[in-house]
């Protein structure tokens, strides 16, 4: 028993030999066979035709396995890769296809066609910013082509480059022909301009448009629009009387032409408007008073105060609760120096606010009392000038301008201490203001005080280096305390500003002669008799250099 199974035991195990002998020998078989069907290692081409022949039938498992493996021993061929390409792209695989043109731009940096598939997958996939340095890329090897730069413009404007994307569409117009393409494209540049804060380039390509699109009520309405931030009243009444022949003459256009009127001080066309206006609105409308007031505002700057006068104190009866009426009223009687009615108006006004309310009524007022004051003096009438430029400072105790008002009024009179004690005091509440420097420097050279006279000059001009008056003040003070060099430095900045002002060149002559450079000095005479033939001065200090 034992036995037999021993001998059983040992036939399975020669069977189980025999077997692994058989599949070892099948396998060596097959793997010679192989090898005698595919060589090792195929030549470029065979490795090219194998691999189209695979894509022609649509084998692209096995052609992307195959293609693999030959560019693993063939990496820098190009065909094999772009066919590779090709395969992946059958597939809608574009994710390995950018890699491998990736890889054929390594290989081969001017590939143009591996440059526009690269940036058409990077802008299918939405990868704006790898898809906007391809095509600059190719922008800069060949900047005239078109899809390039519709390419572009598109990517720079959604990645929010505005200027860049309007140049490009700029370009596009250059290859386009079709009149409606070309309004479009206007249309997007002008708004990217605006989108980029240039108000100007969009208000220039909006024109453009309008020659092209004469009726379009939409551009002519951006126009008008673009033209009043840019305060252009011409164009922006030229836009506005476009639209009134386009919509018909209502209201809202109507209240913008009497403003644009009246900005630009067309009077006559203000009043014209402001009447068509009342008349359409009637004394109903919400807006009846506004445009009355508008219209007798513009009777005030055409010189016709009275009628005003006579059309506000009417409209005062019927609605005397309304105070902008007063507020004209005061203006027209000012204009007319019925200054007494002006003032109680302004007074019945600040009787009326609540204290908190009625600082900037008296700054007004104050500055009519002023008003009055310079026409008193003006007149002759000097000390009820001075009272009421003191009662004017009651109201408004801050009001540099009146100081300076009461100090040239005082400097008139020869008052030049009081002139002083004045303008020190606007210089106070207005230390950046250089007229009330140069008044001052005038009283004290008046005085004989040269010194503070060129110390307040010099103030002037280091606020206002344009202040020629003060320059002209500071570079006499200086002759007058005999530093003749700095004084010439003046004289010749002044000419700067002013290049023909004898009594410049006179002075200049002048200052050159007493250092004893009598060549510039005979110089600057003879000019100085050129712009003035009966500078007296001139002609006498010539006279005697020459002499």
């Amino acid at each position: 028993m034992y036995n037999n199974d021993m001998n059983h035991n040992v036939l399975l195990i020669c069977a189980l030999v025999t077997f692994v002998f058989i599949v070892l020998r099948v396998y060596f078989i097959f793997l010679l066979s192989t090898k005698q069907k595919e060589p090792e290692e195929l030549t470029l081409g065979e490795a090219l035709n194998r691999a189209q022949q695979l894509f022609d039938d649509n084998m692209h498992i096995e052609l992307q396995r195959f293609l693999k493996r030959e560019l693993a021993k063939k990496y820098k061929s190009l065909e094999l890769r772009k066919l590779l390409i090709r395969s992946y792209l059958a597939l809608d695989n574009t994710s390995l296809a950018a890699l491998h043109l990736e890889a054929v731009l390594k290989i081969d940096s001017t590939d143009i066609d591996a440059k526009q598939q690269l940036g058409r997958i990077y802008l299918d996939d939405g990868q704006k910013s790898k898809a906007l340095a391809v095509y600059e890329d190719l922008y800069n090897y060949d900047p005239t082509d078109i899809m390039t730069i519709k390419n572009l413009a598109q990517l720079y404007r959604d990645l929010g480059y505005n200027s860049k994307s309007a140049q490009m569409f700029t370009l596009m117009l250059e290859a386009e022909d079709n009149p409606d393409e070309i309004v479009s494209i206007k249309h997007t540049i002008a708004q990217l301009l605006l989108a980029d804060g240039d108000n100007q380039g969009a208000l220039s390509t909006y024109n453009e448009i309008l020659e092209l699109t004469p009726n379009d009520l939409v551009v002519i309405e951006t126009i008008s629009e673009l033209a009043y931030k840019q305060s252009d009243w011409d164009k922006c009444l030229e836009c506005y009387d476009k639209i009134s022949k386009i919509k018909g003459e209502d209201v809202e256009i109507l209240e913008k032409i009497a403003k644009m009127h009246f900005n630009v001080q067309h009077w006559d066309e203000a009043l014209i408007a402001y009447r068509k206006l009342i008349d359409l609105e009637g004394s109903q409308s919400i807006n009846y008073l506004h445009y009355q007031n508008q219209y007798c505002e513009t009777l005030i700057h055409k010189e016709m105060a009275q009628e005003a006068i006579d059309i506000l104190t009417n409209l005062i009866k019927d609605f005397p609760e309304e105070d902008s009426l007063a507020y004209t009223l005061a203006q027209a009687y000012v204009s007319v120096k019925e200054y007494d009615e002006a003032v109680q108006l302004y007074l019945d006004l600040i009787e009326k606010l609540p204290p908190e309310q009625t600082e900037i009524l008296q700054n007004y007022l104050s500055s009519i009392i002023a008003s009055w004051a310079m026409d008193l003096f003006n007149s002759g009438e000097y000390n009820k000038a001075f009272d009421k430029f003191f009662e004017a400072l009651k109201y408004n105790q801050e009001s540099a301008e009146i100081y300076f008002k009461l100090a040239k009024c005082n400097c008139d009179i020869k008052s030049f201490q009081d002139a002083i004690s004045h303008f020190k005091r606007a210089i106070a509440i207005a230390p950046q203001e250089s007229k009330y420097y140069f008044g001052l420097g005038f009283a004290f050279d008046e005085l004989g005080d040269v010194k503070s006279a060129r110390s307040a000059f010099l103030d002037a001009i280091n606020i206002n280096p344009l202040d020629v008056r003060s320059r002209k003040g500071y570079a006499i003070a200086l002759t007058k305390e005999f530093e003749y060099a700095k004084a010439v430095e003046q004289f010749i900045e002044i000419l700067k500003y002013e290049p023909n002002d004898a009594d410049t060149y006179y002075n200049l002559a002048l200052a050159h002669e007493i250092l004893g450079d009598f060549d510039n000095a005979r110089k600057n005479y003879e000019v100085a008799i050129s712009i003035e033939p009966e500078h007296v001065e001139a002609l006498h200090n010539l006279e005697l250099l020459n002499s």
